[in-house]
């Protein structure tokens, strides 16, 4: 009866001590998960996207040699001068041996020579330019002063000492339009005692005017 009473007794203790043992770990684990989540509650997360205040709006820059491709040579273009024709130059000298003169003219033109006039003329069908005439005239001076007074007393119009050709000092008589003609110039000038004009007829026009210019710049005395 002893016996099994103390093997009553040797079983209670072994089952409260369980009972204890399981109490223990219970109570352990409980307060391991308190502290867990107590220490999850503490910590503040933050996210990367709450960083980025909304009213700011990010500048792109963009490097323009980035997108340059350094194999590639860029084009370049070569402006290449183009050349205006010389009208001129097309032009063929007269030479007169009597008079001691000579100039340029174009060969399209007609020339004419006359005792003491030569003359030469494009198409004048329906214009009065290109018509240019060399005369020597009775008209007698000393020199070009004398020579002024003389045209201006013959045609009662006041004329202009003016340098043609190379440095051929001349008194320029301007025609004014008429009716019956077109408006001109006369160029009178002295050679070798010899009293001479050049008449450019038709004059006041753009083109016209050109041509009359280039002849008297290259009109020569010799």
């Amino acid at each position: 009866m002893l016996k099994s009473a103390m093997d009553k007794k040797t079983i209670l203790l072994i089952f409260m001590a369980f009972l204890l043992g399981a109490s223990l770990v219970f109570a352990f684990q409980q307060n391991t998960n308190r502290e867990q989540k107590e220490l999850t509650d503490s910590t503040i997360v933050t996210s990367p996207a709450s960083l980025i205040d909304p009213t700011v709006v990010p500048i792109i820059q963009h490097n323009p040699t980035s997108f340059t491709d350094p194999s590639i040579t860029p084009a370049t273009s070569t402006l290449v001068p183009t050349s205006t024709p010389d009208p001129f130059s097309t032009w063929t000298i007269y030479t007169n041996n009597t008079l001691k003169y000579r100039f340029l003219y174009n060969p399209a033109w007609n020339l004419t020579t006359q005792a003491n006039t030569v003359s030469v003329q494009g198409d004048i069908s329906t214009k009065g330019w290109p018509s240019i005439n060399v005369s020597k005239l009775t008209i007698s001076a000393s020199d070009v002063t004398q020579l002024k007074t003389k045209v201006e007393n013959l045609f009662s119009t006041p004329t202009t000492q003016v340098s043609i050709g190379t440095g051929i000092q001349a008194i320029l008589l301007e025609r004014a339009a008429s009716p019956q003609a077109y408006a001109g110039q006369d160029y009178y000038f002295l050679h070798q005692g010899n009293t001479l004009v050049i008449s450019l007829n038709d004059t006041g026009h753009t083109q016209g005017d050109q041509l009359y210019q280039h002849f008297l710049s290259n009109f020569e005395l010799y």
